[in-house]
């Protein structure tokens, strides 16, 4: 948890239902704030109307390199899919000058490995549980789907800090999946330039909206590129030392 770069807190214990497949899969309840509205890109935000009976469901997709509405990947494309295809229709607009939505790179995430992918869940309810149904995350070359995996997780006792703008759900990837991740996207030429997209599908809804996030992973800090640079001058100091202890003895 401490390589978080937008998400960074306690753990607390979720009460809820494993899922009976996932790639995708529920790591932990993460208590952090300042996730509301326009101060993260999300990834995909839902909020259904009250004649939806508790189903909210989102898609988007990368057409012509910008992100747009719809475009539901066929559950048979998905990895080791779950078998649900996602319906969408109720995505809060993510067009025109709106800056809270985005379709990140990989490597603007620093994400260079399968074991780096995180998304964070925020809902925002009123009632203490919540179903996440489906959660699929798609990976772009261009305008192309190279690879998607999904998970869904049913959190039937959310914390009482739960709300939009505060605490999350964090979904990594499994090791089965993070092997198929790491083959068909990040050892690929080029993967950092990728783009990614999310769909899904949450029932027992009451409230809303519910919001996905990419968590970036970390980069070194300063002190630590100064130790790493450091670390390189002196193996240089010592390799110059030997070569010149060499040549005195062959002179």
């Amino acid at each position: 948890m401490a390589r978080y770069i937008i998400a960074a807190g306690v753990v607390f214990s979720v009460l809820s239902c494993s899922p009976a497949f996932a790639s995708l899969v529920y790591d932990s309840h993460v208590d952090v704030g300042a996730l509301g509205f326009g101060n993260v890109h999300s990834l995909l935000t839902v909020q259904a109307k009250n004649s939806d009976h508790g189903v909210e469901s989102g898609v988007v997709s990368i057409v012509g390199g910008v992100i747009t509405k719809g475009g539901a990947i066929a559950s048979a494309n998905v990895h080791d899919s779950n078998g649900i295809t996602n319906a969408g229709g109720q995505e809060v607009n993510p067009f025109g000058d709106n800056q809270k939505f985005g379709i990140p790179t990989l490597s603007s995430l620093h994400w260079s490995g399968a074991s780096q992918v995180q998304i964070l869940f925020n809902p925002n309810e009123s009632d203490n549980h919540i179903n996440v149904r489906d959660i699929t995350l798609k990976f772009y070359n261009g305008n192309t789907v190279i690879a998607a995996i999904d998970g869904q997780q049913n959190f039937l006792g959310l914390p009482d800090d739960h709300g939009h703008g505060n605490g999350g759900f964090v979904f990594d990837v499994d090791g089965p999946e993070q092997t198929y991740l790491n083959n068909t996207v990040f050892n690929q030429v080029g993967f950092g330039n990728f783009r990614i997209a999310l769909e899904a599908t949450l029932g027992d809804a009451d409230g809303g909206p519910e919001s996905f996030s990419a968590i970036a992973g970390s980069v070194p800090e300063v002190s630590t590129w100064a130790m790493m640079l450091l670390g390189f001058v002196g193996l240089s100091f010592m390799s110059y030392r030997r070569k010149s202890k060499q040549a005195l003895v062959t002179a």
